[in-house]
């Protein structure tokens, strides 16, 4: 079986299919790229849009064999984005250094784990730190425009 099956686009692959999971893969989906997201959860990959477009695998996403079913070897980026920091960092890792995947996120909720991950080439994206930072820039404008 041919995943990833369209020409001169990116192959992703994203572990985890929940808010943010979901979300990614149908928006990457949308904009036609080679998306397959893994869940160990099949009532979670259920909840997809009927209008993803890309391929879905239920199983757990720590198993390098689950990995290579979803095409780890040829996928240009790895997004980890369960519920669970150690476990989307661990993911993050096996992809990195067991594949070689060239872009490898995982999202955390402690914003300490960037000092983990950015040494080993993985960039740890905190969605707490993001909607602060907007926050203050928000606040900022506000400030100025007084």
């Amino acid at each position: 079986m041919k995943l990833f099956k369209k020409e001169n686009h990116r192959n992703i692959v994203i572990v985890g299919c929940g808010r943010l999971g979901s979300a990614l893969a149908s928006n990457l989906s949308d904009q036609n790229e080679n998306v397959l997201i893994v869940d160990c959860n099949e009532e979670s990959l259920e909840t997809l849009p009927q209008t993803y477009g890309g391929f879905s695998l239920e199983g757990d996403g720590t198993d390098t064999d689950i990995l290579k079913l979803a095409g780890i070897q040829k996928a240009d980026i790895l997004i980890a984005a369960t519920g669970d920091d150690n476990t989307n960092i661990m993911i993050a890792q096996i992809a990195k250094e067991c594949f070689g995947v060239k872009t490898v996120v995982a999202r955390v909720d402690d914003t300490s784990s960037d000092a983990v991950c950015s040494p080993i080439g993985i960039m740890a994206i905190s969605p707490a730190l993001l909607l602060f930072n907007e926050f203050k820039k928000v606040l900022g404008k506000n400030e100025e425009s007084t």
